[in-house]
């Protein structure tokens, strides 16, 4: 299954070029994209890494992603950011939305991760995307900056007023541009970081929102399902990772056991994810390296505890499988996260 994103993002990407005096037809006729088209229409994530490529060549400006984070509105989330808006705190707007993010853009992966902070719990909201087997796309560092700039705009919108962010993280040099991600986000920035993420007080996320209506909610929900239901979803790789999470504290599953627990022959199995461009091996370092990440953040599990939960043999296995995919170890990812 291609990854895609839903065709108001670039419309956004639009927006933010007329206030350069760009015009957007010829920058989004380069990469074949059409702004007429229908609003539900998706779009591959190759044009979208082409379009960010223009975008920051037409306007010189290195940083678009915040500019776009900006001006972004709920109504280009469709039904999910009227969801947002709608529901009882920002939290639980938070989790909606992860929960069918899929629909906004089908290679985003997000995680939460409650910590202790300087003053008091805090939620860190790691942004990411989801390579496919066969991907060689690198994600746009502006398609980074609208992913995490939008979520203090969005809890700004909802809850009405100034929401602090306690701190942001980018995986990539932002050096020489500083200035400019302080100015945005007014919290300490912070770049080379081995996760995308931005983190809030606990307690804030927890207030009561001005706009809460549950009737709102249940009739934009509707509207979420009867989309997440036409769409291709991955079907057999949501029921393999399911099933991974569920074995793993027993130890490191194997195809077979998926196989059998589907009641499918291992050949059958490896042609279902074949087509939805996944592997059973993608999908196990997958799910091991979310679960590490969200259990390394939190202090009271050892990390040779975290190593039998997700079904390594050794610590010195785990280790060396972690680091070969964050170029840390897990003693130092839990450090920095700390830091």
């Amino acid at each position: 299954m291609s990854q895609t994103t839903l065709a108001t993002i670039p419309r956004l990407i639009a927006q933010v070029l007329s206030i350069y005096d760009v015009e957007a037809e010829p920058v989004f006729s380069a990469v074949d994209i059409d702004l007429s088209g229908d609003a539900q229409n998706r779009i591959p994530m190759e044009k979208m890494a082409l379009l960010w490529k223009l975008a920051v060549e037409e306007t010189q400006n290195n940083e678009l992603g915040l500019v776009a984070a900006s001006l972004f509105q709920p109504a280009y989330l469709k039904s999910i950011g009227l969801a947002w808006l709608a529901s009882a705190n920002l939290e639980e707007g938070l989790k909606r939305f992860i929960a069918s993010s899929q629909l906004i853009n089908t290679a985003m992966q997000i995680e939460l991760t409650e910590r202790d902070g300087d003053n008091g719990e805090e939620v860190l909201i790691q942004y990411q995307r989801k390579l496919a087997p066969d991907d060689r796309v690198k994600t746009h560092h502006c398609a980074i900056e609208l992913g995490i700039g939008f979520f203090l705009k969005m809890f700004r919108l909802a809850a009405g007023k100034n929401i602090p962010a306690t701190g942001v993280y980018f995986s990539f040099d932002i050096a020489n541009d500083n200035k400019a991600y302080e100015e945005y986000f007014q919290c300490p920035v912070y770049g080379n970081q081995s996760v995308n993420g931005i983190s809030f007080s606990k307690a804030l996320l927890t207030e009561t929102l001005p706009t809460h209506d549950e009737e709102l909610v249940e009739m934009n929900e509707m509207v979420i399902n009867k989309h997440l239901a036409s769409m291709d979803n991955g079907e057999t790789s949501s029921k393999v990772i399911k099933i991974i999470n569920e074995l793993l504290p027993l130890g490191c599953p194997t195809e077979e056991t998926i196989a059998y627990k589907l009641h499918m022959s291992k050949r059958t199995l490896q042609r279902k994810l074949s087509v939805e461009k996944q592997s059973f091996l993608t999908l196990l370092t997958s799910v091991r390296l979310m679960l590490a990440k969200q259990k390394l953040a939190i202090k009271n599990i050892s990390i040779t505890d975290i190593t039998y939960q997700l079904g390594y043999s050794s610590p010195s296995t785990f280790a060396r499988a972690f680091k070969k995919h964050t170029q840390l170890s897990p003693l130092e990812y839990r450090s920095q996260l700390v830091s």
